[in-house]
């Protein structure tokens, strides 16, 4: 139908053309000039375009209405019904199994047996008690007669907690055998019986501490500890000894205001008759720190009995700066003091002291300047490096008893030494599988009288090492290493028309000692030991003309109960 209308329009259209022209042709001449073209009629429609404005009213009295808002007052009953909880409970794990005890058993070379045995309570929140006894000895050198010693102890102990106090006890009794052995090849005597060289000393002991367990730091803190001693050996020598160090402090605000009391009583008897010594101490102080450092500032007050009533004055100040947070730690401090000494303290050192002519008086250690650097290399390796100067009157020195005939025993020879030190540790370890410390020490001693430090080395170097295979094979490694020595002794000199005697130092040969052994725990109970004593076989004496044990192994077992 579209089509057909569009043929109807061009019809129309057509028509109206012709008669167009023949009207035109009645009323006009044609010029001979003109132009006819005839085209193709191309219908089209134009564009139409959209109004797209939306109409509009234009309101001049337009109201805008107010609205107005209002609360009401009233409170709705609430109620809220709440369920107890339980307090929260971290478990912790699994309590390793404890052991009563243990008994070890051991026979090594030199005819040397050891037996050992330790006791104590289990697990409890307010009872620890517990026994210690010891017994280890040696026949000594094989090449040397009445070389032998002998070591025995027993402890008893024990441990009571309450909510406020830590009190401890403990009773002891130590019984040592040894024999002067060391003889110089000029003064060699003929030894028939054990007993004219035989030293045995006999040792009570008792202990007390009372421990406040700090819970508040706006209330007083303090701790007590008293020990005591009685000594008696075969040459009617006795000490009594009696020592008691205290401390109370409270903190306010940042700091701590402490205050020590020391007190030092020994009495020996012995042929010189010496009077009674006492040392009575006071050192105040104060202490501060903050998260990167801490400073400590005090002072010392001392009261020295023998050999003359004095008194004296020491600063003490310690500043410590956290460089890096556990990683280095500089530190630098001042200190001072007086230093008891007794004849406990020497026989441990030197159980070859002569104890009729033993002269003991206490150390005055003037100052002690020092400083290091402590921290960690990694998550391993730690290090402590220190510095230190001091100076000290009365500091003792092993030398010969020339007094005595065969020249066997050791007397005591005080001077007043500048000491300087140097330290250094290095420590790599492995959670519990692997621990490897290696230190050295360097000395420097600067003497008033004496021409040399007496059996003092210039410098010591150990390393020592635990390696825990599974917790099954346990192996431990020892070395050592000291420098070369100095012992005291006299040079007769003869000239022309008199004879001298002159002091002397005679040099002794550094030390090195290598010591391995092993354990192997073959149940949780039973383990094996095995241990080699002085690996390198070296002929070295720790003090002059008294040599030591060479090469030696120990073995034996240990059971837990």
């Amino acid at each position: 139908m579209s089509n057909s209308k569009n043929i109807l329009i061009v019809l129309i259209a057509s028509l109206l053309l012709l008669s167009t022209t023949s009207f035109a042709q009645i009323n006009a001449s044609v010029d001979s000039t003109t132009i006819f073209t005839e085209t193709v009629f191309k219908p089209f429609l134009t564009d139409a375009f959209k109004v797209k404005d939306n109409p509009s009213i234009q309101d001049t009295n337009k109201l805008i209405p107010e609205l107005k808002y209002s609360f009401l007052n009233k409170q709705i009953p609430v109620s809220f019904n709440l369920d107890p909880i339980k307090a929260a409970k971290i478990k912790g794990e699994p309590l390793v199994k404890l052991y009563k005890g243990y008994a070890k058993v051991g026979f090594g070379t030199n005819a040397t047996p050891l037996a050992e045995v330790y006791y104590n309570a289990k697990r409890s929140k307010t009872l620890s008690y517990g026994l210690f006894a010891k017994h280890f000895s040696s026949s000594g050198i094989s090449s040397i007669d009445y070389s032998g010693f002998s070591d025995n102890k027993i402890n008893a102990f024990g441990k009571h907690f309450s909510k406020y106090f830590t009190t401890y006890g403990k009773l002891g009794y130590t019984r040592n055998v040894n024999h002067y052995y060391g003889f110089s090849e000029e003064n060699a005597p003929i030894i028939e019986n054990a007993d004219a060289i035989r030293q045995e000393l006999d040792k009570f002991s008792a202990a007390f501490s009372l421990t406040r367990n700090f819970t508040d730091s706006a209330q007083f803190d303090y701790n007590v500890d008293v020990n005591f001693h009685n000594i008696n050996d075969l040459f009617q020598v006795s000490e009594n000894h009696f020592e008691l160090d205290g401390k109370l402090s409270k903190y306010h605000k940042n700091e701590l205001y402490a205050i020590g009391v020391d007190m030092n009583y020994n009495k020996l008897i012995n042929s010189l008759d010496q009077d009674n010594n006492m040392v009575v101490g006071l050192n105040p102080h104060i202490s501060t720190s903050t998260d990167k450092w801490e400073f400590q500032v005090g002072v010392g007050l001392y009261l020295n009995s023998y050999p003359d009533t004095k008194f004296h004055f020491y600063p003490k100040a310690e500043f410590k700066y956290n460089v890096v947070e556990h990683i280095i730690i500089p530190y630098v401090g001042i200190k001072g003091g007086l230093i008891s000494n007794n004849l406990n303290n020497f026989y441990n050192e030197n159980p070859f002291i002569n104890t009729e002519n033993l002269v003991t008086q206490n150390s005055n250690q003037k100052y002690d300047v020092y400083g290091g650097i402590r921290g960690s290399l990694s998550s391993k390796i730690t290090f402590n490096t220190s510095f230190s100067q001091q100076k000290v009157e009365g500091m003792p020195f092993y030398v010969k008893d020339f007094s005595n005939q065969i020249e066997n025993k050791f007397a005591l020879a005080y001077d007043t030494v500048k000491l300087s030190t140097i330290t250094g540790e290095l420590t790599y370890q492995k959670l519990e599988k692997l621990k490897v410390l290696f230190g050295g020490k360097y000395y420097s001693y600067n003497m008033k009288n004496e021409l040399e430090a007496w059996h003092k080395p210039n410098f010591e170097l150990t390393l020592s090492g635990i390696y825990d295979l599974s917790d099954k094979i346990m192996v431990r490694a020892d070395v050592y290493h000291f420098s070369k020595q100095y012992s005291k002794t006299f040079n007769t000199v003869a000239t022309a028309n008199t004879i001298t005697t002159v002091e002397e130092a005679k040099e002794l040969d550094g030390v090195f000692d290598i010591n391995l052994s092993f354990e192997y725990r073959y149940t949780k109970k039973l383990s094996a030991f095995i241990q080699f004593n002085n690996i390198a076989s070296s002929p070295y004496k720790k003090w002059d003309d008294y040599p030591t044990q060479r090469f030696g192994v120990l073995g034996g077992l240990t059971y837990s109960f």
